[in-house]
């Protein structure tokens, strides 16, 4: 995780990302190579089972079948997600990458598994996932994809991902065809029937499809780092559904988007970020790490990517990777069309992650407010519960407030400005709600909570 010294306006903490990624970072540029042997050996086999395995014998079982004879090394470099991952070295160079499966909510439910599966196959027959060397009943081997581009845990190196490269990439990966998705949305619908109906309702660019974030695949929402109790997981999806506030946000047309460039449907990266983005031998970027990704709009992907990895760039910066996207995406990009995406895709970080609307939260969901209910605390705390009558507004109540504030910041030329350039968080607590009682109210209740920290924005000291 980043020392709370680095959290700055529009950054998140990473605390709250899944630690499943690989840390490229242990091996300096150059030292990471695609070897020739990933391009030319079919996809080895095995029937061994090697979830709880410790690294020497996941070594040894990986070992004996891609580099026979030969001096690897083995780094067990796991974060806490629940899933397994370690790094294969000969010589001092990262030659592979092992995925051991978990038991984390990321790859517990036969959906989310299909998702990945079918997403990565598709990738890699796009040319952008590795080439994958082995797979077993519960992991997987991907050859070295390429060097980091790390500059630090928030930035890229400016020299090994200019911001024209990354904004190539991200069109590249956006224009993946997604015809693997349809067996994706049936197991979704035959899941849960009596969510049939809302998912019939809900157009692409619906909050509902930010896997796996809104649980709709799984029944379990994403509430924070780590392995949340199912007790919590699905039980405050099962509040809002019952309390009608699922439904209630999901189909809330404030929070679409309304450029036809920011709507469209693509293939969703899902955590485009410094450690995710790799250079391969011949400069050209790649992007790893397909545990979020899903079909969507590509206001949900920019929607959580632009306030989380690009807050602490310079708001020229955030513009021109924009205008570059959707030029590589051979999309206008005129400045009005540059404006219009970015203040959709601020717009959609409301309901993504860490938005206002996100169940992130240790001390409240606040889809959930006025209604007793279990958040994040309840990985340390059993038990513990949020939430009661007295709260106001409540949950509904809030999707209401914010819905008309969106309104009127998309009427006003200046306040939709400032929230492109600033973020429309950090713009709206600056105006205190637009003057809205009860929405201000809350706000300051969510910075005094400390629940605004990770859009800069401090308790009082």
């Amino acid at each position: 995780e980043a020392p709370s010294s680095e959290l700055c306006p529009r950054q998140a903490n990473h605390a709250f990302s899944r630690s499943r990624t690989i840390l490229l970072a242990l091996f300096p540029r150059g030292l990471v190579r695609r070897h020739a042997f990933a391009a030319r050996m079919a996809t080895a086999t095995s029937d061994v089972s090697l979830k709880g395995a410790a690294p020497g014998a996941v070594l040894s079982a990986i070992g004996a079948s891609l580099f026979p004879g030969e001096d690897v090394t083995i780094k067990d470099s796991s974060g806490r997600s629940g899933a397994k991952s370690f790094l294969l070295s000969k010589g001092g160079d990262l030659v592979a990458l092992v995925k051991v499966e978990g038991d984390s909510l990321l790859n517990s439910h036969p959906n989310t598994q299909l998702r990945m599966k079918l997403a990565t196959t598709a990738l890699r027959e796009a040319g952008i996932a590795p080439a994958l060397l082995m797979t077993g009943p519960d992991f997987y081997v991907e050859a070295a994809a390429g060097a980091s581009v790390m500059k630090d845990f928030f930035h890229f190196d400016d020299e090994a991902a200019p911001r024209a490269e990354l904004a190539k990439l991200l069109a590249r990966f956006h224009a993946v065809p997604t015809d693997w998705w349809a067996p994706v949305r049936q197991a979704i619908v035959s899941r849960d029937p009596a969510l049939s109906g809302l998912i019939g309702r809900a157009p692409p660019y619906s909050p509902l499809w930010n896997l796996p974030f809104s649980g709709v695949d799984s029944g379990k929402i994403v509430m924070g780092m780590g392995n949340i109790p199912d007790a919590a997981t699905q039980g405050a999806l099962s509040l809002m559904i019952e309390t009608g506030v699922y439904e209630k946000v999901m189909l809330c047309e404030a929070f679409y988007p309304t450029s036809e460039a920011a709507r469209r449907t693509v293939m969703v990266h899902g955590d485009f970020k410094p450690d995710n983005v790799l250079q391969a031998a011949d400069g050209t970027l790649t992007a790893i790490d397909y545990d979020l990704t899903c079909v969507g709009s590509a206001a949900h992907e920019f929607g959580y990517m632009l306030p989380m990895w690009y807050g602490k760039a310079s708001y020229d910066y955030r513009r021109g990777l924009v205008g570059e996207y959707l030029d590589s995406s051979g999309l206008p990009h005129a400045e009005a069309d540059v404006a219009a995406f970015m203040l959709d895709c601020e717009v959609a970080s409301l309901t993504s992650l860490p938005g206002l609307l996100a169940n992130i939260y240790d001390k409240e969901v606040p889809l959930l407010r006025g209604t007793p209910h279990p958040t994040a605390r309840m990985a340390k705390e059993p038990g513990i519960m949020a939430g009661g009558a007295d709260d106001s507004p409540t949950g509904p109540e809030l999707v209401d407030l914010l819905a008309v504030a969106v309104g009127q910041i998309r009427a006003d030329a200046g306040l939709s400005e400032r929230c492109v350039r600033e973020g429309l968080v950090q713009a709206l607590f600056a105006v205190e709600g637009l003057g809205e009682p009860q929405l201000w109210s809350w706000l300051q209740h969510m910075r005094d909570s400390n629940m605004l920290r990770l859009f800069g924005i401090a308790p009082p000291s």
